[in-house]
């Protein structure tokens, strides 16, 4: 009877934003995938602490960087329901900007390859 006084929280979260996480999370892959296709043939990684990892190999590059991602997913959920009172700004809003982010990543780098295929 005594855990019918306890109070629960339970945040709830839309399937569309579980489709933005499941984009985000793609996209990170696929970034990663794209950067160390773009190395192999010449490019260099820009981001240094990526570059870091890099350097030690593809493996570790691709965990930490999906790890990374998934941390900050995860801070973002946590913080989901938050609002930044002066702007009025509520924090579930990253989750969007961050997928037209790495989109746009992904679409510069396949923009890349494009282009060093041509030169072939």
């Amino acid at each position: 009877m005594e855990d019918s006084h306890r109070i629960v929280v339970l945040d709830r979260y839309s399937p569309k934003l579980l489709a933005v996480i499941l984009g985000i999370l793609f996209l990170s892959l696929l970034d990663a995938a794209l950067t160390l296709y773009l190395v192999e043939h010449g490019a260099s990684e820009l981001n240094p602490v990526m570059d870091y990892f890099l350097k030690r190999g593809p493996l570790l590059f691709t965990v930490t960087k999906y790890v990374l991602t998934c941390i900050a997913v995860l801070i973002f959920l946590l913080l989901a329901n938050s609002v930044v009172p002066r702007y009025n700004f509520k924090a579930e809003k990253l989750f969007p900007y961050t997928l037209l982010a790495f989109g746009a990543v992904v679409v510069w780098e396949l923009v890349l390859i494009l282009v060093f295929v041509a030169r072939l």
